[in-house]
């Protein structure tokens, strides 16, 4: 009976070792700043056909010269859904302080003909509209 409540003590011992010792070493890197860019242009196909991918390049404004693309992020102006750039910079000072214009690839295939409507943010309350009818 000892040598079982020995091995359940030792079992639970290793359970609560392993829980914390794992418990935060995915924290993300603090050492960027996440801020909303604005698209100055966008281009790319206006028709294509089902299942096909279509590529659209988004140039947009960055603060300095060291800012990079983070990601796209839903957006909604007057209850139209869109996307807007986030933009990455580092925490640190920047050496090019300078605005500087950025290109992103933005990857789209549908699995249905019909007209699409690509919105992202060139201002706070404006998209850039791209108008992409796609066939069967």
């Amino acid at each position: 009976m000892k040598n079982f409540k020995l091995q359940s003590i030792a079992l639970m011992l290793l359970f609560f070792v392993a829980l914390t010792s794992c418990s935060s070493d995915d924290s993300p890197n603090e050492d960027v700043v996440y801020k909303s860019a604005f698209a100055t242009e966008v281009s790319g196909p206006l028709t294509g056909k089902v299942g096909q991918e279509l590529s659209y390049a988004i140039t947009f404004r960055v603060e300095n010269g060291c800012g990079e693309f983070n990601q796209l992020t839903d957006v909604e102006f007057n209850k139209e859904p869109g996307y807007q750039v986030e933009a990455k910079y580092p925490k640190a000072s920047c050496d090019r302080p300078d605005p500087e214009n950025r290109v992103t690839i933005y990857k789209i295939t549908t699995s249905k003909a019909g007209t699409y409507y690509l919105r992202i943010a060139k201002s706070e309350t404006e998209y850039i509209v791209t108008k992409v009818v796609i066939t069967d």
